[in-house]
Order: structure tokens, then sequence, then C-alpha cells
């Protein structure tokens, strides 16, 4: 795989080919002097206990990890707090809402897109739903949605790692 910053040859202000490594995390260009820092994108997931105690799990639909389980979550938008951008995340890939939100963890994380690490800074929250609400999957991203008890989790059937490090932690805590 390829560093983010030996992929970007020319700089986005200028377009210039003077577009060269000034550190370990940024990129100078000797023409108009911008500089490109490259930074985490923030990501999110959530942890959704309905009244019996079980976690929600969804089947991932599509690379990283087709096939593999994941909480809902996803990244957070421009302009948006991580709590609305897990709130959204959680109704687009469920359809459901959620109650008693709460942070617990957050994670730096590996997730390849376009072939390029995108370094995300995954941010673990908590929240409870009622049990009469109707799941609605995401066509393409998610499918078989679930409650599991966390006594049957196993960890190593998600596809992120930074889910896998949440959820040992979080359940050799609260179980």
């Amino acid at each position: 795989m390829t560093h983010p910053l030996e992929i970007f040859l020319f700089c986005p202000k200028c377009g210039a080919k003077n577009f060269k490594i000034n550190d370990n995390y940024s990129k100078k260009c000797d023409s108009c002097g911008f500089v490109y820092y490259k930074n985490p994108v923030i990501g999110v997931g959530v942890a959704i206990f309905n009244e019996s105690g079980q976690i929600l799990c969804l089947q991932r639909e599509k690379d990283p990890g087709k096939g593999l389980l994941a909480l809902p979550g996803g990244f957070v938008d421009i302009g948006e707090s991580i709590e609305e951008a897990a709130i959204r995340e959680v109704m687009e890939e469920t359809g459901v809402e959620i109650t008693d939100l709460k942070l617990v963890d957050n994670i730096p994380n590996s997730y390849i897109y376009s072939g390029m690490d995108q370094h995300p800074l995954d941010f673990y929250f908590t929240a409870k739903i009622k049990e009469s609400q109707h799941f609605k999957e995401q066509k393409g991203e998610t499918s078989h949605i679930r409650f599991v008890s966390p006594q049957q989790i196993n960890t190593d059937s998600f596809a992120m790692q930074s889910t896998r490090i949440f959820l040992k932690k979080f359940l050799s805590n609260a179980y």
C-alpha cells in the first residue's frame, strides 16, 4: 500500500509539481508555500442494546470486511458532531431511533478506501433501542441485522480492528 503523501504528486492549491514531503505528516509546495497535512478522518460506531441486554450487529455487504460483522456506524460529515453522526448512521443503516447515547471510547483504526488508508479515529458509543421498532437494512451496505447476546459475541468475527478492540475492552468491563 502506498502512503498518502506519495500519492499526491501535484499541489492541490496551485497545481505545481514542486509538491514535496515536508515531514512525516505533511507535504509542502515549493511554488506557492501551501502545506498539506494528512490528518485522521473521524468515524463513529454504536453498540446498541435492546431491553434484553443484547447488542445489535450488522453483516457487511462490501469491503473492507465483506461478510463480517459490524456495529452501526460510519464517517462524520463536515459540520456534524460525533453524536449527530452516530444518530444519523444508525438511522441510515438500520432505520431505527436510539436513546441514551453515551460516548465510551475512541480508538485509532485503519480503513482502506480507493487504495489509500484513511487513518480514521473512531469514536464508540453505547445506546438503547426499544423492542417495538422495525429494522430497515441499507441495501449494498449491510444486511442480516440481529441482536446477539454479549456472551455469544466473537470479536474476531467483526470487520474493523477498532471495533474488535472496543468490544473486547467494553465487554470485559461490562459483563
